[in-house]
């Protein structure tokens, strides 16, 4: 009932702050149980996805937003998954990734772990690599890219939506390189909205499926 309500008043101040496009825009209405992935510029982020997605998007979120009593409340209401970053303990956030996953939810991750400036190269963190191989559900690639030109007024958004990804079985998976060809995907979904030339990426790749 919160995220719903916040999901529409947020809707309604993001297209008074940003122009949207999308593309891909048909994979907004999915149903079953999947993963997003996709880069983080700014704190807008997963705002902006939480708004286009008619699906209830649980993301992932850094301990230090649940830092005061009101923040943590907040978030809690907004079903998000409390990660500590800097801790070698992550068995309840993991827990409960994928029982929401085995429930048939969404689960949001961004997996380069922070805001990352456009151009720049973070290596992604193994979670989302992780929760798609233990969970069999697909991964959906996704990429925001903001104008260059940063105007006052309604400074333009692109939403790219890739195609689903189900990483193929193996008996040893290298959740790394499977989270560094996710993380690739959605860049080339950028880079394909900048207009940039898209490079393949070095070393070698595990085999991703396509659905």
């Amino acid at each position: 009932m919160v995220y719903t309500f916040l999901r529409r008043i947020a809707k309604i101040i993001l297209l008074l702050i940003y122009k949207i496009e999308i593309k891909g825009e048909e994979k907004l209405h999915c149903s079953g149980s999947f993963i997003i992935s996709a880069n983080h510029l700014s704190c807008a982020d997963p705002v902006i996805i939480a708004s286009l997605f008619e699906r209830h998007i649980h993301f992932l979120a850094k301990q230090e937003l649940f830092q005061t009593a009101v923040s943590s409340c907040f978030f809690n209401e907004l079903e998000m998954i409390r990660v500590n970053r800097y801790s070698g303990s992550v068995i309840r956030p993991v827990r409960q990734t994928l029982r929401l996953l085995r429930e048939g939810k969404v689960i949001g991750i961004f997996p380069e772990g922070t805001r990352v400036k456009e151009g720049k190269i973070q290596e992604p963190k193994k979670g989302v690599a992780f929760f798609a191989v233990k969970s069999g559900v697909p991964v959906l690639p996704v990429s925001i890219t903001f104008s260059r030109t940063k105007m006052s007024f309604r400074r333009k958004v692109m939403v790219s939506i890739g195609e689903f990804i189900k990483i193929a079985e193996s008996e040893n998976p290298d959740y790394q390189a499977i989270a560094n060809r996710l993380m690739q995907k959605s860049r080339e979904l950028a880079k394909k909205d900048s207009g940039e030339a898209i490079l393949p990426q070095q070393g070698s790749l595990p085999p991703l499926e396509k659905i």
